[in-house]
């Protein structure tokens, strides 16, 4: 059985690739191949090299692809970096005409459990699968959602690739960036929930464990988001126990190369580029004082007072969006 997964990634975040890819070779040794698209905005040789090195050592193969050769059409307006973009675009790889699906992986993750429960889900009718995350209600319908409809995070996706060129779904992706003038909510995520609403399949949190999952938990982020739809108990609490995906997203712990993170499986990161003598950094960057003093009523007062300070956080970010996004002709 051959798994394909693939990440986007500069320099900046290189180190972080690095280790998820360690851990995805790690611990997923029964594969019979595994194959590794890594669509690279200006990484440097030496660490290209590295990144051969481990996967060599794994008896894996590693493919590099310039983002300019897939992302040369995309015309965008925010200051979100293009790396991100890369995964809207994947359909358009030359060399993987013979690939029925993919993984997409964020760099920010680690790979924690064997990924074959995953990659044997069946999502035939489906256009992407993936774990269902929480913005604002706001943020949802201006992209066309509704309150019944389960929006997903894009840091982790099993992607129906057969699909996507079947249903040309890139030419989609750009008719909906364009919409929204090259700005579209939550960048590229937005556009793969507005886009393939209607062709989600929804998979266990424990396939993209995130920081409201187990800071929270589920009857919170209920309250909180106003959520018609989410996971059960069981489900939360397996996925904190047992995270087969880590997705170390900065809200309530920091990420695990930040010195002050808290996060309870930071070790991970660093035991992966241990193991593999890569010479990594540390940084001193702190949470923005906002998340810093939201956490600090969450940690300090009862819930109602932190959920009653997000509404009213929320009034002032909806009205800034319905102002952005109301000269624009948008028909979904």
């Amino acid at each position: 059985m051959r798994l394909n997964v693939m990440y986007s990634t500069d320099e900046n975040y290189a180190q972080h690739a690095i280790a998820s890819i360690i851990s995805l070779l790690e611990k997923n040794k029964k594969f019979d191949d595994i194959y590794i698209y890594i669509v690279e905005n200006e990484i440097y040789e030496e660490t290209k090299k590295y990144i051969e090195k481990i996967v060599e050592e794994f008896g894996r193969k590693v493919i590099f692809i310039n983002i300019k050769d897939i992302c040369k059409n995309l015309k965008t307006k925010d200051d979100f970096p293009v790396s991100a973009y890369a995964r809207l675009f994947i359909s358009n790889i030359d060399n993987i005409d013979n690939i029925e699906k993919i993984l997409y992986l964020d760099c920010d993750t680690i790979v924690n459990e064997s990924l074959e429960d995953l990659w044997n889900i069946n999502i035939d009718n489906y256009l992407v699968a993936g774990v269902q995350d929480n913005p604002a209600m706001y943020m949802s319908t201006i992209i066309g959602m509704t309150e019944d409809d389960r929006y997903l995070n894009s840091g982790v996706l099993l992607i129906n690739l057969k699909k996507w060129k079947q249903e040309n779904i890139e030419k989609h992706f750009m008719t909906f960036i364009d919409m929204y003038k090259g700005c579209v909510p939550h960048h590229d995520q937005g556009v793969i929930n507005g886009v393939c609403k209607n062709k989600i399949l929804v998979i266990s949190p424990k396939y993209n464990v995130m920081p409201e999952m187990i800071y929270l938990g589920k009857d919170k982020i209920m309250k909180l988001y106003n959520i018609n739809n989410y996971y059960e108990d069981k489900e939360i609490v397996e996925a904190k126990e047992k995270p087969v995906i880590i997705h170390y997203i900065s809200k309530f712990y920091n990420r695990p190369w930040n010195k002050s993170c808290t996060h309870p499986y930071k070790e991970l990161y660093t035991f992966y580029l241990d193991k593999y003598n890569y010479d990594y950094k540390i940084t001193n960057q702190e949470l923005d004082k906002g998340t810093l003093i939201r956490k600090c009523i969450f940690d300090k007062c009862n819930f109602e007072l932190y959920q009653n300070i997000e509404k009213l956080l929320n009034i002032k970010r909806k009205r800034f969006i319905n102002k952005k996004y109301s000269k624009l002709d948008i028909k979904i």
